[in-house]
């Protein structure tokens, strides 16, 4: 069925792969943390934000320029449950259209959410959605002309230059602002990486690795060069702070081997998984989708950290909490950091109509309010319970 509404914040897929963890140690560098041979350590769950347009959203995702707020309950309630990480899918702090230029409004929303995390107990993982070049509706780009107009979509990142370079800017600017952040445990380079379908002739897309990787060889749709770039831009700035990159496809495993995770020091794998998809995106609770033991996370060979950075499933799923215990049961294995997608924002106004990732409103499908029996929370915080370390 086609997205609705519904995934107005929703990300896309990706498969992932899990074996194999030491006990945890006490870390004394950021990239300590993402050492899946002695992890997992960080365990939580993602704030998804975008720009606000006023002519679209109305007062739906509140006041401002970044939607929908989050709340210090919201926040505190993430801290209580166990977690220790926040990764905030954010839209970037420069302007998606040019002249790009630092976008101040959305860049003090961006410091107010690390900075109450922080005081939270919650390390952030800062991921930008989009930016110069790229609307958030590139990532919902099959909803164009359904919930929002086509015109709203902005992927000129894959075609113009100048785009990537503003984009490096962007994360020059970042990583001076906020690199040397206590709480701030990395940069994610982009929010599920699309150019497999972004970058080609419309109705086109490549679902294989090789094949993606010979067409846009030498082009501004090679995601991995691009990637590589803004890499080497952080660490003009900053030596330390780990740089997570996803692979294209919506952070899809498939396309994991086409990233140079070598190209600094300090990188990290970041894939997301919504594998059977099928199961995790029921529109109801009657689905006859299921998923088995050979649905289990199995750690991808040779990188020695990486992190499943969304996973998660519709909360009515019939299973829901089992399927969600069943991934952390792997992550614990492989060592691996992991956010669940995607958690309350406080928000009233939009959580009572698109809380179908929202595990807080427990598993009946017409909830409007955050219910007192919340099993997929249960099943997260009895992993989460084992999380050490605090910013």
């Amino acid at each position: 069925m086609a997205p609705s509404r519904r995934d107005i914040l929703a990300g896309g897929a990706g498969l992932v792969l899990a074996s194999g963890c030491a006990a945890a140690q006490t870390p004394h560098r950021k990239i300590d943390l993402w050492d899946n041979a002695s992890g997992p350590h960080l365990r939580g769950a993602v704030f998804s934000h975008r720009r606000i347009v006023p002519s679209l959203d109305n007062d739906f995702l509140g006041p401002g320029a970044v939607g929908s707020p989050t709340s210090d309950s919201a926040i505190a309630s993430l801290r209580a449950a166990g977690a220790n990480l926040a990764l905030l899918s954010h839209p970037g702090i420069f302007t998606e259209q040019a002249p790009w230029r630092l976008d101040q409004p959305v860049l003090e929303h961006l410091d107010d959410m690390v900075t109450r995390c922080e005081a939270a107990g919650l390390f952030t993982v800062i991921g930008f959605r989009s930016g110069p070049g790229r609307s958030e509706f590139s990532i919902q780009r099959d909803s164009a002309g359904d919930w929002f107009p086509a015109e709203l979509v902005n992927e000129r990142i894959w075609y113009d230059m100048e785009a990537q370079d503003a984009w490096a800017e962007m994360w020059r600017e970042t990583a001076r602002r906020f690199a040397r952040r206590r709480g701030v445990a990395g940069f994610l380079l982009m929010v599920e990486p699309n150019a497999n379908q972004a970058a080609l002739p419309p109705g086109g897309e490549i679902w294989n690795a090789d094949e993606l990787g010979n067409r846009t060889a030498g082009t501004p749709g090679d995601w991995p060069a691009f990637a590589a770039r803004l890499c080497r831009t952080i660490r003009s700035v900053d030596a330390d702070i780990p740089i997570l990159a996803s692979p294209d496809g919506y952070a899809n495993a498939l396309f994991a081997g086409l990233l140079d995770l070598d190209v600094v020091p300090g990188c990290v794998l970041a894939i997301h998984d919504y594998h059977p998809r099928a199961f995790t995106h029921a529109w109801g609770p009657m689905s006859a989708a299921s998923f088995s033991p050979a649905d289990a996370i199995v750690s991808p060979p040779d990188y020695p950290r990486w992190m499943l950075g969304e996973y998660g499933v519709r909360r009515w799923a019939v299973g829901a909490a089992g399927y969600v215990r069943q991934r952390l049961d792997g992550l614990e294995r492989s060592g691996a950091n992991s956010a669940y997608f995607r958690w309350d924002s406080g928000w009233r106004r939009y959580e009572a109509q698109e809380n179908g990732w929202n595990p807080v409103y427990g598993a009946d499908p017409d909830a409007s309010q955050p219910a007192s029996d919340t099993p997929i929370v249960d099943a997260l915080s009895a992993a989460w319970s084992r999380n050490a370390q605090r910013p």
